[in-house]
């Protein structure tokens, strides 16, 4: 019996919906497919349904997330052909409860003038047999200076488990990693697998800009999550996949990201 769900965390914005949602729904049905689990056929419907109930009366149907909802802004390269600074409008903050030593937890939002004037986190669950459950919080941005302090991990991702590369209620691994520095010594927790190849964050992706104009992360052979923001940035040829080394992570611009809070600055400590 599978003692786990399907989990996809997105972000829901005034005037456009949630962000991403095409690809949110079509790794949740990849992963249901793949897994044998029921269900994921109505997560368009159902999100729909509980963000019209978590919203004011005073919001417009259409912040509704059934039609569009997949603009995001996108990274460019400057004339000295780095990434430049149009990655900052991606930066969403951490929720309280979801970074260091937190789960991917959630709470249900209470329906206050607030969702009509800030992003919402939204969080759907699919069960094996095709339940689904569905939360959602407020959030605020990072200023834009922001930078995450990225520490690495003893604990080692294994690249020949091909569950790491959906999305789940398993994180044994992510928590333990997480586990390994206190929340006041560092803002993620970088994972390598066996060969000590660099991975993923705990709950994000990572990226590198060498310079090329092109973000470089790692391939999901490697042991890691296929996530939607990874997956936009390579469709849309803003980055591409590269095996990536500690040394490489040291001389270029590190960034971490995933759908809901976009590409975050780091630097490894």
């Amino acid at each position: 019996m599978t003692d786990f769900s399907l989990i996809e965390t997105m972000r829901w914005e005034p005037g456009t919906g949630i962000v991403r949602l095409r690809l949110h729904l079509a790794r949740l049905k990849r992963s249901a497919g793949r897994l044998g689990f029921a269900g994921a056929e109505t997560a368009e419907r159902r999100l729909a349904e509980a963000i019209a109930e978590a919203l004011p009366p005073s919001v417009p149907p259409g912040h509704l997330p059934l039609k569009g909802g997949d603009y995001s802004p996108q990274p460019h390269a400057t004339s000295q052909g780095s990434v430049g600074s149009e990655f900052a409008p991606l930066v969403i903050s951490p929720l309280e409860g979801e970074m260091p030593g937190r789960a991917e937890g959630g709470n249900t939002a209470d329906t206050t003038a607030e969702f009509s004037q800030s992003p919402l986190r939204v969080r759907l669950t699919l069960s094996p047999s095709g339940d689904i459950a569905i939360t959602t919080a407020p959030f605020t941005p990072l200023p834009e200076t922001t930078v995450w302090r990225v520490a690495v991990a003893a604990a080692r991702l294994d690249s020949a488990n091909k569950l790491l590369r959906h999305k789940t209620t398993r994180r044994e691994i992510y928590e333990q990693a997480r586990g390994e520095y206190p929340p006041a010594a560092a803002d993620e927790v970088l994972l390598l697998n066996e060969k000590g190849e660099p991975c993923e964050g705990t709950i994000t992706s990572l990226f590198i800009d060498d310079g090329s104009g092109v973000l470089k992360t790692p391939p999901i052979s490697c042991g890691l999550l296929a996530g939607v923001l990874r997956t936009e940035l390579i469709c849309a040829r803003r980055a591409r996949v590269q095996r990536l080394t500690l040394g490489d992570l040291r001389n270029g611009t590190l960034f971490m990201g995933n759908s809901l809070r976009g590409l975050i600055r780091a630097r490894l400590i």
